[in-house]
């Protein structure tokens, strides 16, 4: 959910603001705000996704609010409300993510609130997954550290699974072969667990991984992977070769994947 804040200097239209944005479960609202600089002072202190800001505002206005806003999170969705055409322009002009006229109706509020919906999951950094040559989890090119090598390989068989559920058991064989499934090895793999959750937490990534008692797995979607455009199309990647060189349980796959190789006739029929 996006948290977020309104702000209007006039009561009535505030309360009417809130109860309409209530309504959805796309948002969280963190406060409604009649004083711009106390919404500024709250933003100061809280992360903020999304701002409806009234512009005719005295003291502070709502683009000038905007702007402060803007670099406290360069990401966040501003949504201004304004009751002359003219301001409406100038908002644009301040590169505003959508605006509203007053009067407005629940309808207008809903499809602006769909709109911010859209654009945060846009602006929303994806990690990227490379499993061809030795794999690797970027966000913005840079490599994520993992502590503890096997988090690192439990995500990569998350990712070979496509999302399909990897057990426990299942799990601890891969990652610790030589050793038996006791209580000793199945606290090694809820210590993994754990650490996995805290590296993904750090890059705002918590959501695409999900486990429960005795298994796990990924949301795709939530992804750019390589393996994952193979196989939504494979004869963009033609030439693809050593998956997931670091792991022995890949190999199952790797195989799979040269073997349904297209021959050059189908890669050319199909560009």
């Amino acid at each position: 959910m996006l948290r977020t804040i309104l702000v209007d200097d006039n009561q009535l239209s505030l309360e009417i603001l809130q109860d309409i944005c209530v309504l959805s479960q796309h948002v969280a609202i963190l406060g409604a705000f009649q004083s711009p600089l106390d919404a500024l002072h709250f933003a100061r202190n809280n992360t903020v996704d999304f701002a409806f800001l009234d512009i005719d505002m005295p003291g502070l206005n709502g683009l000038e609010l905007g702007r402060e806003l803007r670099k406290l999170y360069p990401k966040i969705i501003l949504i201004y409300v304004a009751s002359e055409p003219g301001y409406c322009a100038e908002a644009m002009r301040m590169k505003a993510d959508f605006y509203i006229c007053k009067p407005y109706v629940c309808r207008d509020i809903a499809e602006a609130i769909e709109r911010a919906t859209l654009l945060s999951h846009r602006l929303r950094q994806r990690l990227t997954v490379r499993t061809f040559g030795h794999f690797d989890v970027f966000d913005r090119e840079q490599p994520l550290y993992f502590s503890n090598a096997k988090s690192k390989e439990l995500l990569a068989m998350c990712i070979d699974r496509c999302g399909s559920a990897v057990g426990m058991e299942e799990a601890i064989e891969a990652l610790w072969p030589e050793r038996p499934i006791d209580e000793k090895t199945k606290r090694l793999y809820r210590k993994a667990v754990i650490m996995l959750k805290q590296v993904l937490a750090q890059y705002d990534s918590s959501d695409i991984f999900h486990s429960v008692r005795g298994s796990c797995n990924i949301n795709p979607g939530g992804l750019d992977c390589d393996y994952f455009d193979h196989l939504n199309n494979p004869t963009l990647s033609a030439n693809v070769q050593d998956y997931m060189l670091d792991y022995t349980w890949a190999e199952e796959t790797a195989a799979k994947i040269y073997f349904d190789q297209p021959t050059t006739q189908e890669v050319m029929k199909a560009l």
